[in-house]
């Protein structure tokens, strides 16, 4: 085989080729199937190997592209996996890190869940993370084709469920999932996410004044001056403030601080917007974690939270660089919707 064919199977195989490319040198006919066969073989190679013990066997790695898949699944012990082979076909990336492979088989072990991968059109490392978090009332064709593809969309999803609860006290966490993970179609679901929400109560009080090292800053002229110290233009938040619509702490611990929005989002509650230092500066990670985490404390989650709501609901499916919450805001559209 030569360098350039190496280094370009090389690359299609991914963490695999170390391995199989070891067992190509004793077995030139391994190495040409290898080149030949489709992406989607490739995929199943992949599995094969993430679902074996190491060292895999070249008689192994063989059977793994020329066999059915069926056959086999069923000398691994897999026989009763269904759907391994249509899932496969439906990543059209290259080889996937070797615990995907494994997250695969165990989600195509529950069957409500290899229901689901069975009928999506693509296959994603994020549609495989957010079918694993999200609970099994949530796990729905029509949630997955939603926000199946964005990132921690399961995680803020769950959140957002445990926050409606929260407000609706005849409701149980699980009985919001129910009714969310019920919808049979992306307008049903709008129907079923529209009357949560209609049912929620009035928000009858601002956020707290104080939260953890967090001041609220209420005076349009203390506003404007912490924009001054911060060099941050604060002033476009003065009407918000005095409407009620929105707050500005300020946050404040040993050398570090901070400028927070805390916007009011309907009748769901108090939710944690931008958190950036003196210029607009991004936060380090361990100082943003900690402001997460204190304001959560006291009611307050992020806004990324309703954000992957709107997704949601609007069955948005994936963002796209630049589109809705990946800047950390909500856009025009989805503001004007959430304002009371």
């Amino acid at each position: 085989m030569s360098r350039q064919h190496q280094l370009a199977l090389s690359h299609a195989l991914g963490w695999t080729g170390p391995e199989l490319l070891g067992l190509a040198k004793d077995y030139p006919g391994l190495a040409l199937q290898l080149l030949t066969v489709p992406k989607q073989r490739l995929h199943f190679v992949a599995f094969v190997l993430a679902m074996t013990a190491p060292p895999v066997s070249a008689d192994l790695a063989r059977q793994a592209v020329t066999l059915p898949a069926r056959v086999v699944l069923g000398r691994l012990g897999l026989s009763d996996l269904r759907g391994v082979r249509r899932v496969l076909g439906r990543i059209y990336g290259s080889v996937l890190d070797r615990d995907r492979y494994r997250e695969i088989a165990a989600l195509l072990s529950e069957p409500n869940t290899a229901h689901v991968l069975h009928h999506v059109s693509e296959v994603t490392p994020e549609l495989l993370t957010n079918l694993s978090t999200l609970p099994l009332a949530l796990r729905s064709h029509v949630i997955a084709d939603a926000i199946g593809h964005i990132p921690n969309a399961a995680a803020h999803l769950v959140e957002w469920t445990e926050i409606v609860a929260a407000r609706l006290p005849k409701l149980s966490v699980r009985d919001v999932q129910e009714t969310v993970g019920d919808s049979c179609s992306f307008v049903d679901l709008k129907t079923r996410l529209t009357r949560l929400l209609d049912a929620l109560p009035a928000l009858e009080a601002p956020p707290p004044r104080v939260v953890h090292h967090a001041m609220r800053i209420d005076a349009p002229s203390a506003i404007r001056q912490l924009g001054k110290q911060f060099t941050n233009c604060l002033d476009g938040f003065v009407d918000a403030e005095i409407d009620g619509s929105n707050h500005i702490y300020h946050w404040r611990k040993d050398d570090a601080d901070a400028v927070c929005e805390v916007t009011r989002v309907g009748n769901l509650g108090w939710f944690l917007g931008s958190h950036l230092g003196p210029e607009n500066v991004e936060l380090g990670a361990d100082l943003a974690a900690t402001i997460e985490m204190q304001f959560r404390a006291a009611g307050i989650h992020q806004l990324k939270v309703v954000e992957t709501y709107d997704d949601l609901f609007y069955a948005v499916g994936r963002r796209d660089r630049g589109s809705v919450n990946d800047s950390g805001q909500l856009t025009a559209r989805n503001r004007r919707r959430h304002l009371p």
